[in-house]
């Protein structure tokens, strides 16, 4: 966990920002890049109000708070898809948007005779309670102590391996269903007792969102952040058909992505680009936010839906800009579906 310094990489000579070599067993890293596609890094988001993230309901169960960043030309900030009066938050049990939560309808995903399949063979009560309920009050308790939370830096890789990653240039981060990716993201955190990671938190998005605006962080251009680059075009700190950018090639060259071209470069595996494999598309210190792949989250959506986030590499930056919310059937394995992970400290 931690940051690089960008001065570090940029005065790094070309050989030593070369091509990505296999390290030995036990053999440590020794650049900066061989260090960012070497192991798993994330970035902290701090949180200055924690109630913007949950509310309590009249039964004393925690919901997210999840927010719309309306696109429309006058919209300047987020607006709740949640009421609360007195401090106290209304149900979102049958809300269109919610967390934490399963699908629940007769015939949805989550049902028992699903899960045996997709979960191999946990019940539904199980997912629910279990599961996610506790996973978020874990986080919000991780947050209220330590003041916020880390956001991987990278889209979450190595899907279709036995372990998954966060790490600089891999494009092994699509083709998976939201179980997969789900599990997946549980198991980051690996032996260390100290940590719990988990796919990002619909409420942890919309809060890194804000993050990027509130503290005016600034894209490649140096242009800073505003609400109308979240909310209404990321195509300026995106990876989108229609924007144009440079990009680091697997050799260690660099490349261009054209407009109207999706970009698939000299990768033999996919034919779209790797995470974390253009300054482009970072923003503080965070990489395809906006673009990239579509992140699954952890949102319900409606009775039978999971929740996706901030567009992907084969749309446009003003139609699915980084606040960019829609939903599918969590069973979709397209190649432009992938997840970004949270982690708390416990």
């Amino acid at each position: 966990v931690g940051e690089t310094e960008e001065a570090e990489i940029a005065t790094m000579s070309e050989e030593e920002n070369g091509e990505i070599e296999t390290l030995a067993e036990g053999e440590a890293p020794t650049t900066v890049f061989e260090l960012q596609t070497s192991t798993n890094q994330y970035v902290w988001v701090p949180v200055k109000d924690v109630s913007r993230i949950y509310g309590v309901d009249s039964k004393g169960k925690l919901w997210g708070k999840l927010y719309d960043y309306d696109d429309d030309d006058d919209a300047t900030e987020r607006n709740p898809y949640w009421s609360e009066s007195e401090g106290v938050m209304s149900s979102q049990k049958n809300a269109t948007y919610r967390e934490p939560d399963i699908t629940r309808s007769s015939t949805n995903y989550d049902r028992d005779s699903k899960l045996q399949g997709y979960r191999d063979g946990i019940e539904q009560y199980q997912m629910l309670s279990q599961e996610m309920e506790e996973s978020y009050y874990r986080m919000i308790e991780s947050v209220k102590k330590y003041g916020g939370f880390y956001i991987g830096r990278y889209e979450t890789g190595d899907l279709n391996e036995e372990e998954a990653v966060v790490q600089k240039m891999n494009n092994n981060i699509d083709s998976q269903t939201w179980y997969t990716m789900y599990e997946k993201c549980k198991n980051l955190a690996g032996t260390n007792e100290n940590i719990e990671t988990s796919m990002i938190w619909g409420s942890l998005w919309d809060e890194t969102l804000q993050w990027l605006i509130d503290t005016e962080a600034e894209i490649s251009t140096g242009e800073k952040m505003t609400y109308d680059l979240v909310a209404k075009d990321s195509t300026k700190w995106g990876y989108y058909y229609n924007a144009e950018f440079e990009y680091r090639t697997k050799e260690g060259g660099t490349a261009i992505k054209a407009k109207n071209d999706t970009g698939y470069g000299d990768y033999e595996r996919k034919k779209y680009l790797p995470t974390g494999c253009s300054e482009y598309t970072k923003v503080n210190n965070i990489y395809d936010l906006a673009g990239s792949r579509m992140d699954w989250t952890l949102e319900a959506y409606s009775t039978v839906y999971r929740v996706y986030r901030g567009g992907s590499c084969n749309g446009y930056g003003r139609g699915s800009p980084a606040s960019y919310r829609n939903n599918g059937h969590p069973t979709n394995s397209d190649d432009y579906y992938g997840c970004r992970s949270a982690l708390y400290i416990k």
